[in-house]
């Protein structure tokens, strides 16, 4: 009887931990709250949980801040954006055209990555089944060689743009998440300026950190804090590689901002670091030599001489 009990406990004791770990808090906090009802130090004069992002504000990455904002790192990219991009907002991150919504996904992704370094809650990713047939789903190899943990993901994967719309609204309302990441493609009609200022209501009152990614879709009225147009760029000259071939970059164009910026910066990730930093050379679009002179004719045309203005005919 005795052993049964204490694999019992040992099992109730685990399951304090994990659950701890989910919401963001210390381990004991939650044996302290089965032990004693009061409210503990870190909550309200109601006894509501505060939010969990003061846990992580001793990290350095967001110690300047409280914990409130993210940075690039890059400083006159953060002075744009009065210090970083606000946790408790919503952000939208766009490509023109489907065949960049590789670069805007790996732009978002890059963001996360440095977002865990500094919070070890979970991040949940919503797709819908339009996105995921041009995009494809994310490859685990892939995210950990980008600088993000694959086991810190969750994906739910949706058949319509409402249902995506649906789950990311009520995963902004989980305080045991980092963040909430929709993926949509276009413009779907169920993407309206109500859905989106529902988004940003809930990344507001939860702290939890809303990311919108929108594959091929154009400038929309949204309620967004930021609204970035995501383009892919050549990588710079890195160790031994070859112009094009070096760390991903983009060109990133704040569009809207609350705080009435703009700008547009080219930077690039260094995957080990979690870092972002100024793009310093673009090598060519297409690094390919020019084709030789044809042997037949001259390598540009001669000059057509001068111009004689003539009557105009009756």
């Amino acid at each position: 009887m005795r052993a049964s009990v204490s694999m019992a406990e040992k099992s109730l004791s685990h399951l304090r931990r994990r659950i701890a770990e989910i919401e963001g808090r210390p381990a004991a906090t939650m044996e302290r709250q089965e032990s004693d009802p009061r409210p503990d130090p870190e909550s309200d004069s109601e006894g509501r949980e505060a939010s969990p992002e003061p846990a992580f504000a001793a990290h350095p990455l967001l110690a300047r801040n409280g914990g409130a904002l993210l940075p690039f790192g890059i400083a006159h990219i953060d002075r744009r954006l009065g210090g970083g991009l606000a946790r408790k907002a919503l952000h939208e991150f766009r490509s023109p055209q489907t065949r960049d919504a590789g670069a805007v996904t790996g732009l978002a992704l890059a963001l996360l990555a440095r977002l865990a370094a500094a919070d070890r809650r979970p991040i949940l990713w919503v797709m819908e089944r339009s996105a995921i047939r041009e995009a494809g789903l994310p490859y685990g190899a892939g995210l950990a060689a980008f600088g993000f943990d694959p086991g810190r993901l969750v994906i739910v994967r949706v058949r319509k743009p409402a249902d995506a719309l649906w789950v990311m609204e009520e995963a902004l309302r989980c305080r045991g998440l980092a963040a909430a990441l929709g993926e949509i493609r276009g413009e779907p009609h169920d993407l309206d300026l109500t859905s989106s200022r529902r988004l940003a209501l809930r990344a507001h009152e939860t702290g939890v950190m809303g990311v919108l990614l929108r594959q091929a879709g154009d400038a929309m009225p949204g309620a967004a804090a930021t609204r970035w147009l995501v383009a892919p760029l050549p990588a710079s000259v890195t160790d031994d590689f070859a112009a094009g071939i070096g760390r991903p970059a983009w060109r990133l164009t704040l569009e809207r901002s609350r705080i009435g910026t703009s700008g547009t910066f080219d930077v690039e990730w260094d995957n080990d670091r979690r870092s972002f930093a100024p793009l310093k050379r673009i090598g060519p679009a297409l690094p390919l030599s020019r084709p030789a002179p044809a042997f037949d004719r001259p390598a540009f045309p001669a000059d057509a001489g001068a111009v004689v203005a003539l009557r105009r005919a009756s």
